[in-house]
C-alpha cells in the first residue's frame, strides 16, 4: 500500500539538481505558509494554531494511520524552499502529483482517498438528486393572457383551472367510452381504533365535567361493545372487528351491536392510523385479523403467552416482517449519502415506516450515522489524534438524533432506542432550552448598573418580583404604568438580573410590536400556542413530554407585557395548561394559579 501511494502522491521538496522543473513548480505553487510562530497573522491561523496542520511531522516512510487516513512521506533532509523570508522544508510541502503539476502548472492538491465519507464529500453535487422537471404551457407558448373576469376585474381562477386540467390516457379513454366515474355500492361503517379509556367523547360546552366523567354510557365504543357482543354471542367469534358490520348492525341510540334482521350488510372500514402513532397502529393491524377478541388483554395473547403491548403480539403473529427492506434502502442510500443526511433519513424511518425493531435497526447502522461527529469534534478541538470512545460517540449521535425528532415534533423517548450511557440534564437534548441558557452571564452580570437607575416604585417591584423568584415561590403579579412609566426598562433589569444567575425567564407580549422591546421576546400565542379560537374549556396545544412542555417545567419567570390587550380567555388557557403540565411532577400545582409559576403581567389600565 506505501509504494501504491507514492507512486501517486507525493510530499517532498524534489532536488534541484534533478529536477530542476519540479523545484520551481512546488515552490511557486505547492508550498503552505509561513504560519504559526513564523506568521501568527497567516489567514489559515484559527485559536493560535495552523487550520490545515502544518508543519506536519517527518515520516520516513508513507503510512495509513488506524483511522484509515494516509501520512506521506517526509523525509528529513537538507532541502527547502525560501519563501517569506523564512527557509521551509519538508514538513510544509501539500501533497501533490508531479504529472498534474508539470502539466498544468498550478496548485493542485492530490490526497489519498480510501473511505467512503471522502468519495461521498467529492461526488456528492452529482448525487444530489434528479433535477426538476419543466412543464411548457400551452397559453404560455402561444402569448395569452390568463382568463380574466371584466365584471369583477380579477383572474378567473375557476376558468384558469378547467382550462390547466390535465387527464391521463386511462382517463382519456375511461371517459370516451362512457364509464361511470363513481358510484355508490354497499353503506360504509366508520369504524374507531383506539387504546383502551382513549376513545373520543363529544359533549356539549354548557356540560358539566364531573357528570360526563361518570356516565358508563359515554365510555362504550364501536370497539368495546364488539368485546362485550363476543362475550354474550359465541356466534359472532367468526368474524374480525372489521368484518362485524356485515352480519350486525351498530345502534347509535343505545351504542350496542344487534343482529343484523335485513339483507343489506355494510362494510366496515376502519379509522386510518398512522404507523408513528405507536401502539394504536399495531392495535389496528390485530383488529384486521384476530376474531372473537373479548378484551384489550385477549388481543395481545397468542399461543398461550400474554404480551405486553400490542406491538409483541403482532411480532409473535407474523405480521410484522423483519426490517430487511428498511435496511436495503439505508445501504443504498449510504453509499452517497452523508452522515448529516443519512441521520434525517434514520429519523424519518422510524416516523413514517413501519420499522420493526428500532433498536436493531440502531444497533446495525450506528457507526455510518456517527461518521462525522468524531471528524467534527477533532477540528473544533484542533487535535487530529483525539480518539472518541464508542461510548461517548454513540451519547453523541442520540443528541443529534434527539435534536432532530424534537424539530419534528417527537421526542425521542418515545422509541425503542438505546439511552445515553451518561446522565445528561435536559436542556442537554432541549434547544428550547438549550436557547434560554444561552445567554452570555458576564455580560448580563454587568448589567446590574442598571438598578441603580430604578425609581422606588420600579425598585419595590424588582426586590419583590426577584425575591419570589429566587425563594422557589409560587407568585402572580401586575405591574401597571402608563406609557413612558419604565414598564420595559423595568422588565430589562429583571430579565438580566435571573439570566445572570442562570434562570430561564419567558418574555412573551400581546403584540408583535412590543414583543421587539423585550428580551428575548416573542408573542404570548406563538410561545405557549394559544388558539386562535378560545372558549371556556379552550387549552393550549402544549403536549406533555414535548419539549415546550419541558421548557414550562423549568421555567423561572414568565413576564407577560401588554397583557390588557388580551382576551381573558386567552389567560385561562394558559392557566389550564400551565397547570396541566405542573401537576405531572407536582400534583399540588393542579390547585395553584398558573401551577405554581411566577407570572408578571404588564400594562396600562387607562
Amino acid at each position: 500500500m506505501p509504494t501504491l501511494i507514492d507512486s501517486f502522491v507525493t510530499a517532498d521538496i524534489p532536488d534541484p539538481t534533478v529536477d530542476p522543473l519540479a523545484y520551481g513548480l512546488v515552490a511557486e505553487h505547492m508550498m503552505h505558509g509561513p504560519c504559526g510562530r513564523l506568521h501568527p497573522t497567516c489567514p489559515c491561523m484559527k485559536n493560535n494554531k495552523c487550520s490545515k496542520f502544518f508543519p506536519k511531522t517527518h515520516q520516513n516512510e508513507t503510512s495509513v494511520d488506524a483511522d484509515g487516513f494516509a501520512v506521506y512521506r517526509c523525509p528529513k533532509n537538507d532541502l527547502y524552499i525560501d519563501k517569506g523570508g523564512q527557509h521551509l522544508d519538508n514538513t510544509w510541502v501539500v501533497p501533490y502529483n508531479l504529472n498534474l503539476l508539470k502539466k498544468y502548472q498550478a496548485h493542485i492538491n492530490v490526497e489519498w482517498c480510501n473511505k467512503t465519507i471522502f468519495v461521498k464529500y467529492l461526488f456528492k453535487y452529482v448525487t444530489k438528486g434528479a433535477d426538476c422537471s419543466k412543464i411548457y404551457l400551452r397559453r404560455v407558448r402561444n402569448g395569452e393572457d390568463t382568463p380574466y373576469d371584466k365584471e369583477t376585474q380579477t383572474t378567473n381562477e375557476v376558468k384558469e383551472y378547467l382550462d390547466c386540467r390535465y387527464i391521463c390516457d386511462q382517463d382519456a379513454c375511461w371517459r370516451i367510452l362512457g364509464f361511470d366515474i363513481h358510484r355508490h355500492h354497499l353503506a360504509v361503517e366508520r369504524m374507531p381504533v383506539h387504546l383502551p379509556n382513549d376513545n373520543y367523547v363529544a359533549y356539549s360546552a354548557r356540560a358539566k365535567m364531573d357528570k360526563l366523567l361518570s356516565l358508563e354510557f359515554l365510555r362504550k365504543t364501536m370497539l368495546t361493545e364488539w368485546f362485550v357482543a363476543n362475550q354474550m354471542h359465541p356466534d359472532a367469534h367468526s368474524l374480525t372487528y372489521l368484518q362485524f358490520p356485515s352480519k350486525w348492525r351498530w345502534e347509535a341510540r343505545t351504542r350496542s351491536w344487534e343482529k343484523r334482521k335485513d339483507n343489506k350488510p355494510k362494510i366496515g372500514r376502519l379509522h386510518y392510523v398512522h404507523p408513528s402513532a405507536g401502539e394504536r397502529y399495531y392495535l389496528r393491524m390485530l383488529l384486521l385479523r384476530v376474531r372473537g377478541a373479548t378484551s384489550f388483554s385477549e388481543l395481545r395473547c397468542h399461543n398461550d403467552v400474554q404480551y405486553g403491548s400490542f406491538k409483541e403480539a403482532c411480532k409473535s403473529r407474523g405480521l410484522i416482517g423483519d426490517d430487511q427492506e428498511w435496511y436495503n434502502a439505508f445501504d443504498e442510500a449510504a453509499a452517497w449519502a452523508t452522515s448529516a443526511q443519512l441521520r434525517k433519513l434514520f429519523v424519518t424511518m422510524l416516523l413514517f415506516c413501519e420499522v420493526g425493531d428500532e433498536y436493531v435497526f440502531f444497533d446495525r447502522v450506528w457507526r455510518l450515522l456517527s461518521d462525522d461527529i468524531q471528524y467534527q469534534l477533532r477540528d473544533i478541538l484542533g487535535d487530529k489524534s483525539y480518539h472518541m470512545s464508542d461510548r461517548d460517540l454513540k451519547d453523541s449521535l442520540l443528541d443529534e438524533l434527539s435534536i432532530i425528532f424534537s424539530k419534528s415534533g417527537c421526542n425521542i423517548r418515545d422509541f425503542n432506542l438505546p439511552h445515553r450511557a451518561t446522565f445528561v440534564s435536559c436542556s442537554a437534548t432541549n434547544r428550547l432550552i438549550e436557547e434560554e441558557l444561552s445567554y452570555p452571564a458576564e455580560q448580563l452580570s454587568s448589567r446590574d448598573s442598571m438598578l441603580f437607575n430604578l425609581n422606588s416604585g420600579q425598585l419595590e417591584a424588582f426586590n419583590i418580583i426577584v425575591d419570589t423568584v429566587l425563594h422557589n415561590r409560587p407568585g402572580f403579579f401586575f405591574v401597571s404604568g402608563y406609557g413612558g412609566t419604565g414598564k420595559t426598562y423595568l422588565w430589562k433589569c429583571i430579565v438580566a438580573h435571573l439570566r445572570a444567575q442562570q434562570k430561564i425567564v419567558l418574555t412573551v407580549a400581546s403584540s408583535g410590536v412590543a414583543s421587539l422591546l423585550l428580551p428575548g421576546g416573542c408573542t404570548a400565542h406563538s410561545r405557549f400556542k394559544i388558539p386562535c379560537d378560545l372558549d371556556e374549556t379552550t387549552v393550549c396545544e402544549i403536549k406533555r413530554g414535548t419539549i415546550l412542555s419541558e421548557l414550562i417545567e423549568v421555567t423561572s419567570l414568565i413576564i407577560w407585557d401588554e397583557a390588557l390587550m388580551t382576551n381573558r380567555k386567552a389567560f385561562e388557557a394558559v392557566d389550564r395548561s400551565l397547570r396541566d403540565i405542573q401537576s405531572a411532577q407536582h400534583p399540588d400545582a393542579s390547585s395553584i394559579p398558573f401551577g405554581a409559576k411566577v407570572v408578571v403581567l404588564g400594562g396600562d389600565l387607562r
